[in-house]
């Protein structure tokens, strides 16, 4: 196992930046996920690492030693692709022991590897099928078990649950998260889906346009994003965000003047806001909710039925639109004008360069806050 450090790495394809004097420590044994919209360069990075793409400046160290100028197969690397990238004239134990195979590995440690990966894989009696008899989820853990075989000391997944459905992502997500607990090996995974993110990482790092947004623990980049991206990209349904004037200011609280003539109140850091500025208050779904009373009012376009809740889709008097959740109870029918409270977590307040102002304090994780 190693720890992996990347040091002002940059890319550039001529004149285009893809990854800009990006620097980041990930730890030895974490789960690191890598997120961000597509052609963020959250996969070519994951490349760089594993030797994959070239470095324009910048250096890629691997348990403490620069691997710039080393050989991908030399890096103590291991990656897992989108594409299975299986032999299909092959049975999965010849897929899985390909690679020892070609090194010259002895025939009796190579069953012993096997036997291991194939144990930690629930594979033992899939490994004499070919692709085409495997399910998708049973050819994506035979891909897996050929990384483990190579025993690395860095695992790298770029997009491995992409082409699978719905219910085979769930269960395959649940499969690498005891696989990490398991072998306790350092992992990159690199994803555009939040929810893996959220539910798989010891630390998130939300990339866009090659740049690094925000660094930490999943539950730190819900309750604290640095900035509107960030609140917008982590958490489904997304983030509602309206915009607001600072009508009055009183030390660290504030009152905004919303759509429709709502006022609401919000704490924010001392001297970060002034009366008049223009201002973006994201409130959760979780937190907004259709009610008798409430201070923002909207015409219903759509309701979502998912059993225990229900989605209700609203466009404001300005034409902002947003989402709130329903646990219990009827929801107001479309095109009705309903009203929407909201619940006493966390308002964020973003200024004008849609950085964070909102003031957090201990009473934000035991469910209180602004």
């Amino acid at each position: 196992m190693a720890g992996v450090k990347l040091a002002g790495v940059s890319k550039n394809y001529g004149a285009v930046n893809v990854i800009r004097d990006v620097s980041l420590a990930i730890n030895d044994g974490e789960f690191v996920v890598f997120v961000g919209p597509s052609g963020c360069g959250k996969s070519t990075l994951l490349r760089m690492i594993a030797g994959f793409e070239a470095i324009t400046s910048g250096e890629v160290l691997i348990g403490g030693s620069r691997v710039n100028d080393i050989a991908a197969r030399d890096r103590g690397v291991a990656m897992v692709f989108q594409n299975y990238a299986l032999y299909p004239h092959m049975t999965a134990r010849e897929n899985i022991t390909f690679g020892l195979k070609n090194i010259g590995t002895p025939k009796a440690e190579i069953t012993e590897r096997v036997g291991r990966a194939a144990a930690i894989l629930q594979l033992e009696p899939y490994l004499d099928r070919k692709p085409k008899a495997l399910s998708g989820g049973q050819r994506q853990r035979v891909a897996i078990g050929r990384a483990i075989m190579r025993e690395p000391d860095v695992f790298l997944f770029d997009e491995p649950l992409s082409n699978l459905d719905a219910a085979l992502r769930v269960s395959m997500r649940t499969e690498i998260a005891k696989l990490h607990h398991r072998l306790g090996s350092t992992m990159i995974y690199v994803t555009h889906d939040q929810t893996e993110a959220m539910t798989m990482a010891d630390r998130i790092v939300v990339l866009r346009a090659g740049e690094i947004e925000q660094v930490g623990a999943p539950i730190e980049l819900y309750e604290r994003p640095a900035n509107a991206f960030v609140a917008g990209f982590l958490g489904a349904p997304r983030i509602n965000l309206i915009p607001a004037t600072v009508a009055t200011v009183d030390g660290e609280s504030v009152e905004l003047a919303c759509p429709g003539a709502a006022r609401l109140s919000a704490k924010v850091r001392a001297g970060s806001a002034k009366t008049g500025d223009h201002v973006t208050l994201g409130l959760r779904p979780e937190i907004l909710s259709p009610a008798d009373e409430g201070p923002l009012t909207g015409t219903v376009d759509v309701v979502e039925q998912l059993g225990s809740m229900q989605l209700v889709y609203a466009t404001l008097n300005d034409g902002t639109s947003i989402v709130s959740e329903l646990r219990g109870g009827a929801a107001p029918v479309i095109g009705s004008v309903a009203r929407f409270a909201i619940g006493p977590s966390t308002r964020h307040v973003f200024d004008a360069d849609t950085l964070s102002i909102t003031l957090h304090s201990d009473a934000l994780h035991s469910g209180g806050g602004a």
